[in-house]
């Protein structure tokens, strides 16, 4: 969300603006990490969503985060000067909307800010995860060592997830591509058909009855499909996009046969990986936890983490409330108990990513294997019924003849 603002700074001049942030505590922290004194903060209304299409269209990928990160660690390890650095990224730099970025985080750092300070007021960009990395390099004096990790784990997240929605999107595509043939038939080909059948005044099977009826209402009420299914999708990704209905949509990709033991294979790897390298980097278990279940993707195991987070304050451990739920896999308080035993967390959590981001590789592998013969299964059905829908009257009418 975007807010405008109006601040001073130390010097006591007026500063005005907008900014991207979660809320308006989130504008006023960032402001005053920049030693502004806030006088408003305002949501800026933007009723026809330009922001989120500016956001599409600008997007920064992972891809280009990765490279970021990795060409300003070697920069920084030749011995150039931070803001430097980044004006030589920003010559370089082809995404316009990045590279103002880039420019902007450069004048901050040379107006006094710090680094992970002047990241952190480009949320949609740089994470809390990433800026919290950033900060840790920062304090512990291992900047360029922090980046390199960052570009890592980027790049291996991004690895991750492309696995996965890729298994995804195959049979989403067969299927929709299946979908615009028949709707194709539908609207072309049946209707023709009808008017053959109509002359011959024959008696019609049932699938035949059915496929007319299904082409009439869509002929006849096309604009009506059309909205109905707009807004069925728009009404379900504002739901979806809102805690509760997020919750609700990962509680139920849980319980789907073969998906649930992908999708908590994938999250697992992913909060194990970014809870070891935020310990690594010095940050404080409890921040650690909190990050860990910002940035996890999965409502469910969100609130598991957080509810850690809380037994961790009162003397628990970690592994205690991770054994109180039935979504996770037994393995990980386990090995999480042992962590916390031999005072090396981070590293048996690394040891937990690297044995689920197998497993996840493995299940991809094998649900691509079960999804192509039930997808040709799919699809054979519905070409046969199609096809004996147009082929048993035609029959038919060549058998009276």
């Amino acid at each position: 969300m975007k807010f405008k603002y109006k601040a001073r700074s130390i010097k006591g001049e007026e500063q005005t603006g907008k900014i991207e942030a979660d809320s308006k505590d989130r504008v006023a922290e960032l402001l005053q990490k920049h030693k502004m004194v806030v006088t408003s903060i305002e949501p800026v209304k933007d009723f026809f969503s330009f922001s989120k299409i500016s956001f599409l269209l600008h997007r920064v990928s992972n891809k280009k985060i990765v490279m970021f990160s990795k060409e300003l660690s070697v920069l920084l390890l030749a011995g150039i000067p931070l803001v430097e650095a980044l004006r030589i990224q920003h010559a370089q730099e082809e995404n316009l909307h990045f590279r103002k970025q880039i420019s902007e985080i450069a004048n901050m750092i040379d107006d006094g800010s710090s680094f992970s300070a002047a990241l952190s007021c480009y949320p949609k960009t740089f994470s809390d995860f990433y800026v919290n990395i950033v900060r840790s390099g920062e304090t512990s004096g291992k900047m360029q060592e922090s980046l390199l990790h960052l570009a890592d784990y980027i790049e291996k997240q991004y690895l991750l997830n492309s696995k996965v929605k890729n298994a995804l999107m195959y049979p989403a595509v067969i299927l929709g591509g299946f979908g615009l043939v028949g709707a194709g038939m539908m609207a072309f080909v049946v209707p023709q058909l009808v008017v053959m059948f109509e002359e011959n005044e024959q008696e019609l099977p049932l699938p035949t009855k059915i496929v007319i009826a299904i082409s009439d209402f869509m002929q006849n009420n096309f604009v009506l499909f059309i909205l109905s299914v707009v807004a069925f999708i728009y009404i379900v990704k504002k739901y979806i996009s809102t805690p509760g209905g997020k919750e609700k949509l990962d509680k139920f990709i849980f319980k789907i046969p073969q998906f649930n033991s992908l999708f908590k294979k994938f999250y697992v790897a992913r909060f194990a990986e970014n809870l070891s390298m935020l310990i690594n980097s010095g940050i404080p278990i409890i921040d650690s936890l909190r990050i860990s279940g910002d940035v996890v993707g999965n409502e469910v195991y969100k609130k598991i983490i957080y509810d850690s987070v809380e037994e961790v304050k009162t003397g628990g451990s970690i592994a205690y409330a991770f054994e109180r739920s039935d979504d996770l896999p037994p393995l990980v308080p386990r090995m999480i108990k042992v962590g916390e035993k031999s005072g090396k967390l981070d590293m048996v959590l690394k040891d937990v990513a690297d044995f689920y981001t197998k497993e996840v590789d493995i299940a991809v592998d094998g649900l691509m294997a079960l999804i192509e013969p039930i997808l040709i299964f799919v699809l054979g059905a519905g070409v046969g019924i199609l096809v004996a829908a147009i082929l048993l009257p035609i029959y038919q009418m060549t058998s009276m003849i």
